[in-house]
């Protein structure tokens, strides 16, 4: 097999793994990738599952507020080496203690709270607020979730756009390889210049294996993460692109970010939960005041004298007040506990705006070097492709060299390259921009 067949038998070689993953890859768009992404995710799982178990908390903590009901049941069988107490009277004899044997003891207890200081309702508020924080978290989980995911596809895209530039690269150079081949056995050019695209060529296909297997990485660790089949290969084409986004002015980004961010919302409401808890705790100061009731099923009833071997029922209703004095000193721990706890959410929250402002900003301005920079690569690329155009009819009309050629394929190659990034990379910065203000770039 000659060269110049081998040349162009190479290129082919190389197209076929392409080839055969066009027909089995399948697209994926962003919007696709997120929501799947999140019905997938055993994190947001485990996340709702937290959610839950605080919205559960609620309820427990309200159900202290509700009638409190006990029933207990006791069954005795008595010793008979007790003798009965009798006393003589003019009317006959009476029989202080008779031998029952078998007694039972059944009563239906009553406890409702009327006043305990506030601390139910406090308690119950801060639980509120608190199940409100984990929903807050699972929505910091969701743009997490989403940003990774957006990361995994906008890379994936570079990766897929740089393999189809450079293989396209390949297949110049090697039909430019084989055209000069031919003058060198016309003896127009030296077999050196020849061996320069060669190397040039090789170096290209290296180039391509690094970006191959980086791709393969890529499109491994976006199925992972959206539950597809590891095995599937996903394609992202140039149109899945969207437009470019016109930019609002900082101020308006900061102020989304401070008004819808899920991590300020957590801070804010555990700072309220914090501020009830203290007024809870405060309430163990007061005196607790419970209405009371029992009613009671026994045999022998102790209420009837002299005891009598049935069952009999008898029953009550009144009000119970409690005040532990003592909490009047000993309380002042818990409640400073609880005041430097909220003293140190409201910190930790002043604290996370300011680093939120500062992400928003970080992001905004990348945004904006982004599309500066894609203009400068618009035109870099209409240069290089012209600086190519010329040294290649030099090169064909043999009024140049092999090294200036490739000088100039090399610009072309990287401002193409360049531009594909610059494409991905500021509709991904636009979408970490929108994701720093606690914007969901998913539907859903």
């Amino acid at each position: 097999m000659s060269k110049k067949l081998i040349a162009g038998f190479i290129p082919v070689v190389m197209l076929l793994p392409l080839l055969s993953g066009a027909q089995q890859a399948q697209p994926l768009p962003l919007q696709e990738a997120l929501l799947l992404a999140r019905r997938h995710s055993s994190q947001l799982k485990a996340d709702s599952m937290q959610y839950s178990i605080a919205g559960t908390k609620v309820s427990q903590v309200s159900a202290n507020a509700l009638p409190q009901v006990s029933l207990n049941a006791t069954y005795q069988r008595l010793s008979n080496n007790i003798t009965p107490f009798s006393i003589a009277l003019p009317t006959g004899t009476f029989v202080l203690n008779p031998q029952i044997l078998n007694q039972s003891y059944n009563a239906v207890q009553l406890t409702q709270l009327l006043y305990g200081g506030g601390r139910v309702n406090n308690s119950r508020a801060a639980a509120k607020k608190e199940a409100a924080a984990a929903g807050a978290d699972y929505a910091g989980s969701l743009l997490q979730l989403d940003q990774q995911v957006t990361d995994l596809w906008f890379n994936l895209y570079n990766a897929r756009a740089s393999e189809k530039i450079v293989l396209k690269n390949i297949e110049a150079l090697s039909k430019k390889r084989d055209d000069l081949d031919a003058y060198r056995e016309q003896g127009i050019v030296l077999a050196n210049d020849v061996l320069k695209i060669e190397l040039s060529v090789t170096s290209l296909r290296s180039s391509l294996a690094d970006i191959t297997s980086m791709a393969g990485t890529l499109n491994y660790n976006l199925c992972l993460a959206t539950g597809l089949d590891p095995a599937t290969i996903i394609d992202i084409p140039d149109n899945y692109l969207e437009e470019v986004s016109a930019t609002e002015p900082l101020q308006t980004y900061v102020g989304a970010a401070l008004a819808q961010r899920p991590e300020l919302k957590g801070f804010q409401l555990r700072s309220e939960a914090a501020a009830y808890r203290v007024k809870a705790a405060k309430s163990d100061y007061l005196p607790v005041l419970n209405l009371i009731g029992s009613f009671n099923y026994d045999h022998p009833n102790q209420r009837i004298i002299p005891n009598v071997a049935h069952y009999d029922y008898s029953a009550f209703a009144g009000l119970n007040l409690s005040w532990k004095i003592s909490a009047l000193y000993a309380n002042r721990s818990h409640v400073s506990e609880s005041k430097l706890s909220a003293l140190k959410l409201s910190g930790n929250w002043q604290q996370a705006k300011e680093n939120i402002q500062g992400e928003v900003n970080s992001r905004y301005l990348e945004y904006r070097k982004t599309l500066d920079k894609m203009t400068l690569i618009k035109t870099e690329l209409t240069q290089a492709t012209e600086n190519y155009r010329v040294e290649q009819n030099r090169l064909d009309a043999q009024t140049t060299t092999p090294t200036d050629f490739l000088d100039a394929n090399a610009r072309l190659l990287q401002a193409q390259l360049n531009l594909a990034t610059a494409k991905a990379n500021v509709q991904l910065a636009y979408h970490k921009l929108l994701q720093s203000t606690g914007t969901s770039t998913t539907t859903k």
